[in-house]
């Protein structure tokens, strides 16, 4: 019977657990200088009630010079659900973390060798989008990194609502995928 009960704990933990992979364009402003970058995936994680966000594998691109940053993520992180998204904000240091991309070796990554950074974030995103704005603060250099990931449009035919007609109602959920976003 207690492994009746353990099975069931777990699997209500394991619902409990919301999670969803966002595909994002990523732009890199540093002193005032903008780098757009690929696109990268974004994890946010639900569970209890609070989130997490990472961000893998993270590089900073410039001139055809690529520099390994890290993996960086927020964790517990309250979130406010209004006018159709959840807004996350966390402001405080975090350590970045080696990333896993086989194309570099652990001592590549300059983020873990940074210790802490002080980083302010702001995340809004719904089921289908996430747009953020990430600041981190290298006091030790006079720098502010603002890194802006910014949700990846879906693309759509002329019948958006499927209704089996192209009319003012495709317009409106246009309008309506442009506003949740």
């Amino acid at each position: 019977m207690k492994h009746f009960f353990a099975l069931l704990a777990a699997a209500c933990c394991a619902l409990a657990i919301n999670a969803t992979t966002y595909t994002s364009h990523l732009k890199v402003v540093i002193n005032g200088e903008v780098a757009e970058q690929d696109q990268v995936q974004v994890d946010v994680t639900q569970a209890d009630g609070l989130y997490t966000l990472s961000l893998k594998n993270f590089c900073l691109s410039s001139s055809g010079v690529t520099m390994p940053v890290g993996n960086i993520e927020v964790s517990g992180v309250q979130g406010v659900d209004e006018y159709g998204y959840t807004t996350i904000l966390f402001k405080n240091p975090v350590n970045i973390l080696p990333g896993d991309d086989p194309a570099y070796q652990e001592s590549d990554w300059i983020g873990p060798m940074l210790g802490e950074v002080p980083l302010d974030l702001t995340a809004r995103f719904t089921s289908t989008a996430l747009n953020a704005n990430i600041d981190i603060e290298l006091s030790m250099l006079g720098q502010t990194i603002g890194v802006t990931l910014f949700g990846v449009a879906p693309s759509l035919d002329g019948d958006v609502n499927k209704d089996g007609e192209v009319n003012v109602a495709d317009i409106n959920g246009v309008i309506n995928l442009i506003l949740a976003q």
